[in-house]
């Protein structure tokens, strides 16, 4: 758990978390990328940083970052708020570990995104009193490796 940013500080922000999606063949698709933008808009969640990868398809798995337009972007889609940009969130070791989970020949995209929904939840408790004194994430494998343990032998 990472220490909760104190009331009134000015500097509140929600549990960060990314995704890392990847897409066989460089192929972007618009549905997810479309529900990603709405939730933005709806302001539950900031996306504070989408990088794209691509791991070459010859098998050594050289994988570089990579500017979006560099693909065909989905129909309909705008995503030309990340074009060269990058807050320095996602660094190489990073990249690393993401392309060494990709197929070759493939693209993913890293989003990386604070959940604000959080902000008013927190905001509601405070006006009764309470006081926020931690927060943070559990990783997708402590959580299975939990879940396989309370399995029956």
């Amino acid at each position: 758990m990472t220490e909760a940013v104190q009331p009134g500080s000015g500097d509140e922000l929600g549990p960060v978390d990314f995704l890392a999606i990847e897409f066989p063949g460089g192929r972007l698709t618009a549905p997810g990328f479309e529900k990603l933008l709405s939730l933005a808009d709806q302001g539950v969640i900031e996306i504070l940083d989408m990088e794209f990868i691509t791991r070459d398809a010859d098998g050594r798995g050289k994988s570089r970052k990579v500017d979006v337009w560099e693909f065909a972007v989905p129909g309909g889609v705008d995503l030309a708020a990340w074009a060269g940009a990058s807050s320095g969130l996602l660094d190489d070791s990073d990249v690393g570990e993401i392309s060494a989970a990709m197929q070759p020949g493939s693209a993913a995209v890293v989003v990386i995104y604070e959940n604000r929904w959080v902000l008013g939840l927190v905001d509601a408790w405070r006006r009764e009193g309470a006081r926020l004194i931690a927060d943070g994430g559990l990783s997708a494998d402590d959580i299975v490796a939990a879940l396989d343990a309370t399995e029956p032998s």
